[in-house]
C-alpha cells in the first residue's frame, strides 16, 4: 500500500495530467517586494485529517506546462521535496505556504491540491510576483560635439539598472516625447538580466542634427511597477554640442557700468555665431600692434585707450575673413587746479580766485564755504572782505551728464589786518575777594598777541587763550578781584604788525540794598530860590560815614527820589486847600513873581513822615502879595 502511494506522488510530481481530474480551481494574485516573505492560502482546504495537501509550482513548457512538487502533507506527516525553496519554506496550519528571502525567481504561479478521503480532489493556483524598483536613470550625451547634419547620429545613452519586472525607458527633447522612426529618429533598447535576475535596461537615442538643437535639453524617464501601482523617474537634462560655421561676428565691450571712466576695469570680447568660435584678432586702429588673440582682453583704461577698436577672423575653410569694429570712450576728470595754499588777502579789499579742472567733456563748478554752497562757476569773487571771509573753500567740480563723477579740491583764504577786539560785557558787578571770568574775543591775522590790564598792571598770567577758528582767538581771564580795582578798567589788548586794538571792561562795586527809614528829626529839606533845586542837607552836624554806607547805593537814591516827589505833591494838595478855604488871602493887586532871582522870601517846609499829612506847618515870610482869586499860580522851580 506505501509503495502504491510512493508511486503516484511521483507521478503527479512529473506529469501533466493532474487538471483532467480536478473540476475544482481557484485563482489569485499575489505582489510582493524582493527580498520580503510570503504566506500562501490554500482556499480549497477544509479542516479534515484524512486529506492530503499537495504544494507544487508551474514550470512553463510550450505551449503547455508542468509541474514541480514542493512538499506533501497528510495523515502520514510533512514531506518536503528536494527542490530550489527546501531551505525557505515552511507549512502553517497545516495547509498555508510561507515563504522568506523572496528571490526574482520566485515569481511562480503556485498550485494547492488537495485529495480528500472520498476521492474528491480540488486545487488552487496563486500567481506569486516579486517587484524591485530600477536605479535612477543614468542619462549620457555625446561629449565630443555633432556636426549640424541630416544623417542619423548617435545622440545619447539612457540606462537604468537592476529592476524587476523590465522597466520602460522613453525620451524627451525640451520637453517634447521623441518616438521611434518618427522625423528620423531611432531609438535602440538592451536589455540585460543579472545572476540575480534583475534587469539593466538601456536606451540608445539616434536623430539627425539641426543648429536650434545646441540649446535643446534632452532627458529620459524610466516607467516601472511595484505592489502599491506605477511609478517613474526622471534623469537630469543636458543638452548637446553642436558645431556649425561662423557667418557673423560681434565685438563689445564689457564695464561696471554704461559710463567707462578713467581707472575702470574693461573686457573686450569678440564673438561670432558659429560653434566652436574661431580664431580672432584684435586691434586699435591706428596702432598696428595686435591686442590680443585670446577672448576676452580686459584691462584697466585710461584716456589713451580712449579709440576704435577692429575685431577680424579668417574661416579656414570658406577663407572668409569678416571684420567688426567698435568705439571706446572713456571718461576722465583731473583735479582742480587752484592757487597755492594759503592765499593772504587784506581785510577790506577784493580777491578772485580761479578753479580750473581738465575733463574729457563739459564741467560744471561750484564753490563752498562751512558746508555751505556759496557761488556757481569757476571764479570765485570776494568783495570787501572781514575776517568772518577766512577759512578753507573747495572747488567742487562735476562731470556734466555723468553722475557720480566729480572732484574737489581746497584752498585757505587767510584775511590779514589790524586786530579787532571785542569784550562780552562792558560793565561787571564785583565785589573784594570775589573770583570772576571774562572773555575776550580777537579776529586778526597775523595772529595777534593778546594782553590784559588792569590799573596800568598785567594780568595775562591769569588768561588762557583758545583757537575758535581761522583768524579768531578767544582769551578767557580769571581774576581775583580786590578792593583797589573798584571803578577800574580792566583792558584787553591786540596787536600784531599792522596795528593794536583795545576793549575795555568797568570794574564797578556791587550794590548792597539795606531797608532804612527817615524821620523829621533827621532830615529838613530846603529850598533856595535861586532857580535850582538844592540838594537836601540833614541839619546838624554829620559823624563821618564808611565807604560803604548805604547812602552810596543806588537802591537808597531811588527810594529818596520818591519820597521827595510824594512830598512835592502832598505840599501842592495842603497850599490849594487852604486857598480854597479863605486862609491864604490873594488878590490880583498883590500878586508877587515867586520866581523873582531877587526876592529874598523863603518857604520853609518842615516834614515828619511819623506824623499825620494835616500836621504839616507852612512858614511864611513878608505876606505883602497875594494872588487874586483868578490867578492862582505857585511857580516851584527846580
Amino acid at each position: 500500500m506505501h509503495l502504491l502511494l510512493l508511486i503516484s506522488g511521483c507521478l503527479l510530481g512529473w506529469t501533466g495530467v493532474w487538471g483532467q481530474h480536478d473540476h475544482h480551481v481557484t485563482k489569485e494574485e499575489k505582489k510582493v517586494m524582493l527580498g520580503d516573505k510570503v504566506v500562501l492560502p490554500c482556499k480549497v482546504f477544509k479542516p479534515d485529517e484524512s486529506a492530503t495537501v499537495h504544494w507544487l509550482y508551474v514550470i512553463p513548457e510550450g505551449k503547455g506546462e508542468k509541474v514541480q512538487n514542493i512538499l506533501t502533507a497528510g495523515p502520514k506527516g510533512t514531506n518536503m521535496e528536494n527542490s530550489e525553496f527546501k531551505s525557505r519554506i515552511d507549512l502553517k496550519n497545516n495547509s498555508k505556504l510561507e515563504i522568506v528571502s523572496l528571490q526574482v525567481q520566485d515569481s511562480k504561479q503556485f498550485i494547492c491540491r488537495v485529495e480528500f478521503q472520498n476521492g474528491v480532489t480540488k486545487e488552487s493556483r496563486i500567481q506569486l510576483l516579486v517587484y524591485k524598483s530600477p536605479s535612477e536613470p543614468e542619462l549620457k550625451m555625446e561629449q565630443n560635439g555633432i556636426q549640424v547634419t541630416n544623417e542619423t547620429v548617435q545622440i545619447g545613452t539612457c540606462e537604468s539598472k537592476n529592476g524587476f519586472p523590465m522597466p520602460v525607458i522613453k525620451w524627451y527633447k525640451s520637453d517634447r516625447p521623441l518616438r521611434d522612426g518618427k522625423d528620423g529618429v531611432k531609438i535602440h533598447t538592451q536589455v540585460a538580466t543579472g545572476s540575480t535576475g534583475l534587469i539593466t535596461v538601456k536606451s540608445i537615442l539616434m536623430s539627425p542634427v539641426q543648429q536650434s538643437d545646441s540649446s535643446a535639453l534632452f532627458y529620459c524617464d524610466v516607467s516601472y511597477s511595484l505592489p502599491m501601482g506605477d511609478h517613474m523617474l526622471e534623469s537630469e537634462r543636458k543638452n548637446i554640442t553642436v558645431h556649425y560655421p561662423t557667418t557673423s561676428i560681434k565685438v563689445y565691450f564689457k564695464s561696471p557700468s554704461e559710463i567707462i571712466k578713467e581707472g575702470d576695469t574693461v573686457s573686450l570680447n569678440c564673438e561670432g555665431n558659429g560653434n566652436p568660435q574661431p580664431s580672432y584678432t584684435l586691434e586699435k586702429k591706428g596702432n598696428d600692434t595686435t591686442l590680443s588673440e585670446d577672448m576676452p582682453y580686459s584691462w584697466n583704461v585710461s584716456r589713451e585707450d580712449s579709440g576704435v577698436y577692429v575685431c577680424s577672423s579668417l574661416d579656414v575653410d570658406t577663407l572668409l575673413e569678416l571684420v567688426k569694429e567698435t568705439t571706446l570712450y572713456v571718461y576722465f576728470l583731473d583735479p582742480p587746479v587752484l592757487p597755492q595754499s594759503p592765499v593772504a588777502v587784506d581785510l577790506q579789499s577784493k580777491m578772485t580766485v580761479s578753479c580750473q579742472a581738465n575733463a574729457s567733456n563739459e564741467t560744471v563748478v561750484h564753490w563752498k564755504h562751512d558746508g555751505n554752497t556759496i557761488a556757481n562757476g569757476p571764479v570765485l569773487n570776494l568783495d570787501f572782505v572781514d575776517y568772518s571771509a577766512a577759512g578753507l573753500y573747495t572747488c567742487v567740480v562735476d562731470l556734466l551728464d555723468v553722475t557720480g563723477m566729480t572732484t574737489s579740491k581746497d584752498i585757505s583764504i587767510a584775511v590779514q589786518g589790524s586786530p579787532q577786539v571785542s569784550v562780552t560785557s562792558q560793565v561787571i558787578e564785583v565785589q573784594d575777594g570775589e573770583t570772576v571770568t571774562t572773555n575776550c574775543t580777537v579776529f586778526g591775522y597775523p595772529r595777534p598777541l593778546i594782553t590784559w590790564y588792569i590799573n596800568d598792571t598785567e594780568v595775562t598770567s591769569q588768561a588762557v587763550i583758545y583757537d575758535i577758528k581761522d583768524n579768531e582767538l578767544k582769551s578767557e581771564l580769571t581774576l581775583m578781584v580786590h578792593k583797589d580795582f573798584f571803578n577800574q578798567s580792566l583792558k584787553c589788548v591786540a596787536f600784531n604788525r599792522f596795528n593794536s586794538s583795545t576793549a575795555y571792561i568797568q570794574l564797578l562795586e556791587k550794590s548792597m540794598t539795606t531797608p532804612f527809614s527817615v524821620t523829621s528829626s533827621e532830615f529838613v529839606s530846603t529850598w533856595r530860590d535861586q532857580g535850582d533845586w538844592s540838594t537836601a542837607e540833614p541839619i546838624g552836624t554829620r559823624a563821618p560815614e564808611p565807604e560803604s554806607r548805604i547812602e552810596k547805593s543806588y537802591g537808597i537814591v531811588i527810594v529818596i527820589v520818591i519820597i521827595c516827589i510824594l512830598l512835592l505833591a502832598f505840599l501842592g494838595a495842603v497850599l490849594y486847600f487852604l486857598y480854597k478855604k479863605g486862609h491864604i488871602p490873594c488878590g490880583r493887586s498883590g500878586k508877587k513873581d515867586i520866581t523873582n532871582p531877587g526876592a529874598k522870601d523863603k518857604i520853609i517846609v518842615e516834614m515828619k513822615p511819623d506824623s499825620p499829612a494835616e500836621e504839616s506847618v507852612l512858614l511864611t515870610g513878608s505876606q505883602e502879595k497875594r494872588p487874586s482869586d483868578q490867578e492862582k499860580y505857585i511857580d516851584l522851580r527846580n
